[in-house]
């Protein structure tokens, strides 16, 4: 039977990033700048990337409402998350103080920025089989759900050092995406080879009938191409 459950009975303190946040990550405004704890000798120790950092290394740019399924059944809601594609670590926010949630989390929601109430519009789901970039603990946007398939999205942010001839050497976080479908049938993960967002790439990676994919195209004045294609054809899949 699932709990529903208090956020300060799962929660494990992890690091208080008051008073050692300085530069563009002070605040709301993100995690994994020039943050640091203290060890057992007194010593200060850096977490995550530089303050001068251009850009952010979370999801969103807001705190947002959110709710949070464990691995052992609990769950509970929250006025304050958001995800460092950085870290790669779910965070929620106390008076200025970050905090990581350190239970084994199964699923999460997260409320988008313009729409902070309690409908939900990103769902992170882990526990896919392994590939040649992610593992089973790697969360994924789950864009679509189906009897058949599931239409997911990797994200993650690197940091990339931008180099000036005779000026100041920068850095700043880089979003890197790539797309995969999850067969329920097999329990396969497939990727899907593109650079950019397009439903021609489903097609060609699923070996889809010629025939189902013309019939689809009948029915869709839309072109192929961008993330609501993919979510479109892949619900169209997943109703055949």
């Amino acid at each position: 039977m699932k709990h529903f459950i208090t956020i300060a009975s799962i929660f494990a303190f992890s690091f208080s990033a008051k008073a050692q946040v300085s530069g563009k990550h002070m605040g709301s405004t993100g995690v994994g700048g020039d943050l640091s704890i203290q060890n057992s000798d007194g010593k200060m120790i850096p977490i995550g990337a530089q303050a001068d950092t251009k850009g952010s290394p979370l999801f969103l740019e807001q705190w947002v409402n959110g709710t949070v399924n464990l691995k052992n059944g609990s769950k509970f809601n929250d006025s304050a998350l958001n995800y460092s594609l950085y870290e790669d670590k779910l965070y929620f926010k106390r008076d200025n103080q970050f905090f990581i949630v350190a239970g084994i989390i199964n699923d999460f929601y997260l409320a988008s920025a313009e729409d902070n109430k309690a409908q939900n519009l990103y769902h992170f789901v882990s526990g896919y089989p392994a590939s040649a970039a992610t593992n089973e603990n790697t969360f994924f946007q789950l864009l679509c759900d189906g009897s058949r398939y599931q239409l997911l999205k990797w994200q993650h942010k690197k940091i990339r050092e931008v180099y000036n001839y005779g000026g100041i050497n920068e850095s700043e976080y880089v979003n890197q995406e790539a797309y995969y479908v999850f067969q329920k049938s097999t329990h396969k993960l497939y990727s899907i080879a593109a650079n950019k967002a397009n439903a021609l790439q489903i097609k060609n990676t699923l070996s889809i009938d010629e025939s189902i994919w013309k019939a689809y195209l009948e029915n869709h004045a839309a072109h192929s191409k961008g993330e609501s294609a993919m979510i479109e054809f892949m619900g169209a899949l997943n109703n055949l």
